[in-house]
């Protein structure tokens, strides 16, 4: 059996980010992939199956490294304080990573093209933004228990602000940040 070249697979995984940035997800292949990471094709193919397996196994990676990563907050804190705490953790991971962020919201967008088991499963919402909304709703601090609204005026947004500066070679301010995050946190706490 062959050895994991981790050199490959990086080329491989930073090949896949600007195509997808650049020509979209419809017009990724591995035929393409494996032209611009410099390899075979028939390395591409030890590592992944197809298109659905690779997408599917960098989608999975990404978010836990965007998401999945982050520390769940003291609960000493307030739920409020604690919402803070994780989306300054999130936006310092997207910060550091636009790429992945460019390429998990292509996905998100775009289910069809993961394997059939993982799709719907995208989210920004992690383990650590999980515990905060638990601890909010259980003391009734929420103005809605509708997690999909919940992502939607606080995550989405950042992502968005994010993203969109990252792509013009700007960056967000610290003040805007707390601005956004204040802006979230009156939509979403009572």
């Amino acid at each position: 059996m062959r050895t994991r070249d981790s050199n490959k697979i990086k080329a491989l995984e930073d090949a896949t980010y600007d195509l997808v940035e650049e020509a979209g997800i419809a017009n990724f292949s591995i035929n393409k992939l494996a032209k611009r990471a410099g390899v075979s094709v028939a390395t591409a193919y030890i590592y992944y199956a197809n298109k659905a397996d690779l997408l599917g196994q960098l989608f999975e990676k990404v978010q836990t490294l965007l998401v999945g990563s982050t520390a769940v907050p003291d609960d000493d804190q307030t739920p409020q304080e604690q919402f803070e705490v994780v989306m300054r953790a999130y936006a310092q991971t997207f910060e550091q990573h636009p790429k992945q962020v460019a390429f998990m919201a292509t996905l998100v967008a775009n289910p069809e093209f993961l394997p059939t088991e993982i799709q719907g499963e995208g989210s920004l919402l992690g383990p650590a933004m999980l515990t905060v909304i638990k601890r909010a709703y259980q003391q009734q601090l929420l103005m809605t228990a509708n997690v999909d609204i919940i992502v939607a005026q606080s995550l989405q947004p950042m992502q968005w602000l994010l993203q969109s500066r990252l792509r013009n070679g700007l960056t967000v301010s610290n003040d805007e940040l707390t601005e956004l995050i204040a802006l979230a946190s009156r939509a979403l706490f009572k």
